[in-house]
């Protein structure tokens, strides 16, 4: 079975704090924060694109998140 993926890009005033949360979501790979816009920056992954929304909208419910601007990905070889 194939995995579904997206970066999700997050708004937020306190990125380390945010990023520590949002690594507890089940489905996130991984969540860093970073310099500059945006905020911060976490890959989610799902079995589908429902379940990788759920996911999504579970990062946007942590308290300090402002916003996400999710990028779905597409393995390509």
């Amino acid at each position: 079975m194939r995995k579904v993926w997206a970066y999700v890009f997050v708004t937020t005033r306190e990125p380390q704090k945010v990023a520590r949360s949002i690594r507890k979501i089940r489905g996130v790979v991984k969540a860093d924060a970073l310099f500059g816009t945006p905020d911060l920056i976490a890959l989610v992954e799902g079995s589908d694109i429902a379940n990788m929304d759920a996911v999504i909208d579970k990062i946007s419910l942590v308290p300090k998140v402002q916003g996400t601007d999710s990028k779905v990905a597409r393995w390509i070889q």
